[in-house]
């Protein structure tokens, strides 16, 4: 414990002093001691840095104010737990009316000790509300070395806060467990000092041909601005550039040839070949279906430049290499297709081969959840399609490729199942007929959302797939492991689907095939429906098992005479 809170508390001093920090005052106290410790040690190897001892913690912050003012530079404070750093408000309200720079650290109390009795216990995360630019909280005892990422990302993004116009305060919560003493004497880290993410208005000549013939690989997340297909489409011949384009993204047709499906499916596999890494991905909407895509664009050290204007510096991964501040409209349409080809044709050529294999797979004639997916890519046009989250939407974006252009939506914003039926209804407001795909979890979770969609008398088709539980869950390597599995995340539900759709007087129908799934997709319908596909979960873990082998198989066969 005392060498993870030393790593990591280094690497948050060494963060604040790659964006400026030479200057920290400190008031001292037990729980906040190791990191006081350490910062004296750093200003022992590095003269340039300057420590200042200030016992009143009223006046330590109002000592930190004036130093920052007259060096025009942020500066750093570092409180014990409890009143200690409540003291520091007066100095923290100043500099933020002041425009001044202040980087609050307050050591606190560990969440075991939240709320039963412990002594100097506040809730230290409200201390400051509303006179801070930011704040966050960083636990250093964390070992997994996320952790200590996101405390070199996030340590210096916090001072690039404090110190952009209009300056002001932010606070780093630290919450300690003891032991408090950490390791002396022991090699510092080297961080890297991490810039701005430069942000582009405008593509100029000069920046465009840095891109020309490189291997760029586009990726259409999730998004709120209604895109057109036909232009991401157009984008993507035009350029050669192949796009990964996400179930949510709203740009799947038919017609986009060049769009890559099911690429957390490709990347499963495992046998992608090193020729189609890209040398830079452009990234336009929200954060992408697919667990696997980032941490392989990461792992890759592949550049990647974010373009729109509502997902700068969304980015989890926290690897993202600069950002377009401009809608992803202007972007396609009025700078990129003024110019030639950026792309390299090879790489296009590449992806192109195995882009749309997940799609093409067969699926078995037993019962399984992907038949969902395979049926509804027959909605006709004027459609809308809702998807819940969990199996559901990762189904669809391993499979879905609609005929035409179907609005589509779920919210990805938790990535969660509550009101999944609420939310098709509000969809369904708009008059279109609306289906919704999800498994019973879900379904369960929201039954009262049938009542809505009786009440508004909307055009609803509610498709549930009723594997008796979490399906997604079974799908965990360690389940083979795992007591109590099928009690605790199995939770199957005795949910007579038929008989909860009779309670809000919904037409019911029970499909046992693909052939008669896709049947209902085409029949014209209205009011509210609830159509039922029982499913095993161990017969489709399997089946998806086997499919991935199927996949595997056909990107060998693609790329056996591409180099």
């Amino acid at each position: 414990m005392t060498d993870t809170l030393s790593h990591n508390t280094k690497h948050l001093i060494s963060s604040l002093v790659q964006q400026g920090v030479v200057d920290v005052v400190i008031s001292p106290g037990a729980r906040s001691m190791p990191i006081a410790l350490l910062m004296v040690e750093y200003a022992s190897l590095n003269p340039d840095f300057q420590y200042h001892i200030a016992v009143d913690e009223r006046d330590a912050g109002f000592l930190a104010l004036g130093r920052a003012k007259a060096a025009g530079a942020p500066v750093a404070l570092l409180a014990t737990s409890g009143s200690a750093a409540a003291n520091y408000l007066p100095a923290i309200v100043e500099a933020k009316i002041g425009h001044v720079p202040l980087i609050v650290l307050t050591a606190d109390r560990p969440v075991e000790l939240v709320d039963i009795g412990a002594p100097q216990m506040v809730n230290q995360m409200a201390l400051y509300s509303g006179h801070l630019k930011k704040r966050v909280q960083m636990v250093l005892q964390d070992p997994h070395p996320d952790m200590t990422e996101y405390i070199d990302y996030h340590g210096q993004a916090l001072v690039r806060e404090a110190i952009s116009a209009p300056a002001g305060p932010v606070q780093i919560n630290l919450p300690l467990r003891k032991p408090l003493m950490p390791g002396l004497g022991q090699p510092w880290p080297i961080v890297t000092a991490r810039q701005a993410l430069p942000t582009i208005t405008s593509l100029t000549a000069d920046l465009l041909a840095t891109w020309t013939d490189r291997k760029i690989l586009g990726l259409v997340g999730p998004n709120e601005e209604g895109w057109d297909p036909v232009l991401f489409a157009q984008f993507a011949t035009n350029q050669q550039i192949p796009l990964i384009v996400d179930v949510l993204s709203g740009v799947r047709h038919q017609a986009l040839r060049e769009g890559i499906y099911g690429i957390d499916a490709l990347l499963e596999t495992e046998v992608l070949p090193p020729h189609l890494l890209p040398d830079v991905i452009l990234r336009f909407g929200g954060t992408p279906v697919s667990g696997r895509l980032l941490p392989w664009i990461k792992a890759h050290q592949i550049p990647v430049i974010q373009v729109g204007t509502n997902f700068i510096g969304h980015d989890h991964s926290r690897h993202t290499d600069q950002t377009i501040n401009m809608t992803t409209e202007h972007f396609l349409l009025q700078q990129l297709q003024r110019h030639p080809s950026l792309g390299a044709v090879e790489f296009w050529t590449a992806w192109q081969a195995v882009g749309q294999l997940s799609t093409q797979v067969g699926l078995p004639t037993l019962p399984n959840d992907l038949w969902v997916a395979r049926a509804l890519s027959k909605l006709p046009a004027g459609h809308q399609l809702v998807l819940a989250n969990s199996m559901t939407v990762r189904d669809f974006d391993r499979l879905w490729v609609p005929q035409t252009k179907i609005p589509i939506f779920g919210n990805r914003g938790t990535n969660g199942i509550d009101g999944t039926i609420a939310t098709a209804v509000g969809v369904a407001l708009n008059g279109k007929p609306t289906w919704l795909a999800l498994g019973d979890l879900a379904f369960f979770h929201d039954m009262n959302g049938l009542m809505l969609a009786k009440q508004a008398a909307v055009n609803l088709t509610v498709v549930v797939t009723n594997n008796h539980g979490g399906g997604i869950f079974s799908f965990l390597p360690q389940i083979g492991d795992m007591p109590y599995f099928e009690t605790v995340f199995g939770t199957p539900l005795p949910l007579d689907i038929g008989k909860v759709a009779a309670l809000y007087d919904a037409t019911y129908e029970q499909v046992t095939s693909l052939a008669a799934l896709t049947a209902i997709v085409s029949e014209p319908f209205t009011g509210l429906r609830v159509v039922e596909l029982m499913t095993d979960r161990a017969i489709n873990v399997k089946i998806h098992q086997d499919l991935t082998d199927q996949l595997r198989k056909a990107i060998q066969d693609a790329t056996a005479n591409l180099d």
